[in-house]
C-alpha cells in the first residue's frame, strides 16, 4: 500500500521534485581577529551561459550562469565581495556580504553566479562591470579588481517560425 501511494505521489510532483540547485557559495565570516591583509583578487570570465527552452519545464534549462576563475589561489583565508558596479541585470546575483566557496566543492577557483534567464529560445544582451574586493578574516579590505562581463543575447533562429 505504502509502495503504491509513493509511486502515485511521484508521478503527481514531478515538475517540483525535478530541478533543484545546491549553492556553491557560503557567507565569509569577518571575525575582526588579527591585521591579516587580504590578496587582491585575479579573477577572469571563465564562461556565460544563457537559458533555453529544452521542452521539458522540469529540468533546469532555463538556468544562466556566470562563471568567474580565480586565477591567484590565496594561501589565506579570505573572502569576495561582487557588487555589480556598471549596466544592469535583469536578476539580483551579487549581495553586499563576503563570500567563498562551499566546502564540498573540489575546484578552488570558480566562483558561480545562477539566475533563471528565462524558458525562451531568445535572450536579451548584457555587458556589465563588477567590482570584486577581498576581504580577510580581520577584515581589512584589499584593493578591488574591476572585471566586465558581457553577453551578446541569442537570437531566435532564423528557419524557426513556431
Amino acid at each position: 500500500m505504502n509502495r503504491i501511494l509513493v509511486l502515485i505521489l511521484s508521478l503527481i510532483s514531478f515538475d517540483a521534485l525535478a530541478c533543484s540547485m545546491m549553492p556553491t557559495s557560503k557567507y565569509f565570516e569577518v571575525t575582526g581577529n588579527g591585521t591579516t591583509e587580504p590578496v587582491k583578487p585575479v579573477f577572469e570570465v571563465d564562461g556565460v551561459h544563457r537559458g533555453t527552452d529544452d521542452g521539458n519545464h522540469g529540468s533546469c534549462s532555463d538556468v544562466g550562469s556566470i562563471v568567474l576563475k580565480l586565477k591567484n589561489i590565496p594561501t589565506i583565508e579570505q573572502g569576495y565581495i561582487f557588487e555589480l558596479v556598471e549596466g544592469t541585470f535583469e536578476d539580483t546575483l551579487f549581495s553586499d556580504k563576503a563570500i567563498t566557496l562551499a566546502d564540498f566543492l573540489e575546484e578552488k577557483d570558480e566562483y558561480y553566479f545562477v539566475w533563471f534567464d528565462g524558458n525562451s529560445e531568445e535572450q536579451e544582451a548584457f555587458d556589465i562591470k563588477i567590482k570584486i574586493t577581498a576581504v580577510s578574516e580581520s577584515g581589512i579590505k584589499s584593493e578591488p579588481q574591476y572585471l566586465k562581463v558581457s553577453h551578446p543575447g541569442v537570437q531566435k533562429l532564423w528557419w524557426k517560425v513556431w
